[in-house]
């Protein structure tokens, strides 16, 4: 089944010959075909969607057995319009004038249209990819610049609907035994005499048993996960939630604590239009900037990834920092070292102690002891590295020579320590030693990790005026998707449980976002922004 026409007068035709069709209702969708204008968004759709290649989704149809199926086009237009609910777009179908033009007049129940949006995530990309392409086409996507951003949205789970590890091996055990009261309790009422144990007590057995069955079936789903996180040898969570395991208790975006799953979507800044797009259970999606480039890279066939890379600060990490110069990639992401541009540590001659009148604006950490008083010290960032000698200088003037090295590996990544150490002699005659050493220490201790010479040179290249105003352009292009997919589309929570089907889902929204920010470059008449000059 090739979907070949547009909706006009010869298409309509064609279809007279089917049961479902009369000459009434053919002349009631021409009459609607009317009511739309030419340059209607409703038209736009309908004309981008007819430019892809549905053939993959096609393949899936079953054409043998039962009713002519629907195009998929078909069924992916409506959902592509904004509304989420299954239910509310089966209303939608009889009461919208462009939804039935969408659908030619088809009645398409929710089952229907939540199955469609469930299956088949491959050929999801693939359209996703395929509208990417047709706003590429039409100038709009030059892939030069691109911008990540992640965020947070609650998991299909109640906020309390969490439990430890140990509730959760401690639950398992009580419903099983409860289990099996219950249904030896189920077995004896089917046997006694209906007249003495009663009809509507074997009822509300079963009613309990069927309850406890099913809160088994959800602390055994738990359990599995963390199962596969052990064998995995991933983090354990503190807590894990009931209905969907598979996602995280993370903070929030508005405060406090949730279950949350975290999708993030790299941008094309020039046109806004989103490139790729997933999503992870933890909150630490500065792991994925430099996946989500390979991804746009394999997506639309480029020999080099895209020159330039705009990100929030929480990207700026040494990792991210030295993939990104692997690949030529220009990075522009705010980075704190911890002190300002006005920090007295910072002196011509290293060798000289800092000024007295200039000790107490030296940077300082507070930190809360067990019996409820405080201690303050000097941080790191009171210490400066001298590169050339490898080395670290105390604000007294003194230096701190390399002593050794620790290597381990997080999540995934490998964390190399390199520890300096000042001589004990000087710690012990130093006058500011009451502000830099704690405890029993003797001499004091800085250190860094392998690439704090990228964090250093980085923080220098965003200190310039050109790559403020260059960062300055992410802001409305990078966080544009999120605002709109939560504040119009109203997807401030997955309707879908599981990484799996929050990640179709969230493909959905983005391949809809794509969609409406499409027809808005094309209805504004926005110029496409000028080509990458050939290299």
């Amino acid at each position: 089944m090739r979907y070949y026409g547009k909706h006009g007068g010869i298409r309509w035709l064609t279809l007279l010959p089917r049961r479902c069709r009369g000459i009434r209702s053919c002349f009631f969708l021409k009459s609607l075909t009317k009511s739309f204008p030419q340059d209607h968004s409703v038209r736009m759709l309908d004309d981008i969607l007819s430019r892809l290649d549905w053939s993959k989704w096609e393949q899936t149809y079953n054409r043998r057995i039962g009713q002519p199926p629907i195009h998929p086009k078909i069924i992916a237009s409506v959902i592509l319009c904004r509304i989420r609910s299954s239910r509310a777009l089966e209303e939608a179908l009889s009461i919208r004038s462009d939804f039935r033009w969408l659908v030619e007049g088809r009645t398409i129940d929710h089952s229907t249209i939540s199955e469609f949006r469930r299956k088949n995530p491959e050929a999801l990309k693939e359209i996703f990819v395929q509208i990417v392409l047709v706003a590429r086409d039409l100038g709009h996507v030059p892939l030069q610049t691109l911008g990540f951003d992640g965020t947070r949205m609650r998991a299909n789970n109640r906020k309390t609907g969490t439990r430890t590890p140990e509730d959760l091996r401690k639950a398992k055990e009580e419903l099983k035994a409860r289990f099996s009261e219950l249904e030896a309790k189920a077995a004896t009422a089917d046997q006694q005499d209906e007249e003495r144990l009663g009809a509507a007590n074997y009822h509300t057995l079963s009613e309990e048993l069927a309850d406890v069955e099913r809160r088994r079936q959800k602390v055994d789903a738990a359990l599995a996960e963390l199962d596969r996180l052990e064998s995995a040898g991933e983090k354990i969570p503190t807590r894990l939630p009931i209905t969907d395991p598979q996602s995280r208790v993370t903070p929030n975006k508005d405060g406090g604590f949730a279950p949350n799953y975290t999708p993030h979507a790299t941008v094309d800044i020039d046109s806004g239009v989103v490139v790729s797009a997933d999503v992870i259970a933890e909150a630490n999606e500065d792991k994925q900037m430099l996946a989500s480039v390979e991804d746009v890279k394999e997506s639309f066939g480029l020999e080099q990834a895209p020159s330039e890379m705009l990100a929030d600060g929480l990207m700026s990490t040494g990792d991210n920092l030295a993939k990104c110069e692997a690949a030529g990639i220009e990075l522009y992401s705010p980075i704190k070292l911890g002190a300002g541009e006005d920090n007295p540590a910072i002196r011509e001659d290293l060798r000289m102690p800092v000024a007295p009148e200039d000790l107490d604006r030296l940077p300082t950490t507070t930190t809360k002891k067990k019996d409820g008083s405080k201690s303050t010290k000097f941080n790191k960032n009171a210490f400066v590295y001298d590169a050339d000698k490898d080395s670290y200088w105390c604000p007294a003037g003194k230096e701190l020579a390399y002593s050794n090295k620790t290597s381990q590996v997080e999540g995934g990544r490998q964390r190399i320590r390199y520890r300096y150490r000042a001589e004990a002699s000087d710690c012990a005659s130093c006058p500011l030693a009451a502000m830099c050493l704690s405890g029993k220490a003797r001499q004091r201790q800085v250190g860094h990790e392998q690439h704090e010479a990228k964090r250093v040179a980085h923080a220098q290249k965003m200190s310039t005026a050109e790559a403020k105003d260059k960062y300055s352009r992410r802001r409305h292009a990078g966080e544009r998707p999120f605002a709109m997919i939560k504040s119009h589309f109203g997807a401030r929570q997955f309707l879908t449980r599981g990484l799996a089907g929050v990640r179709n889902e969230w493909l959905w929204l983005t391949s809809s976002f794509n969609l409406h920010r499409l027809l808005s470059l094309i209805a504004s008449g926005v110029d496409p922004p000028p080509a990458c000059p050939a290299s």
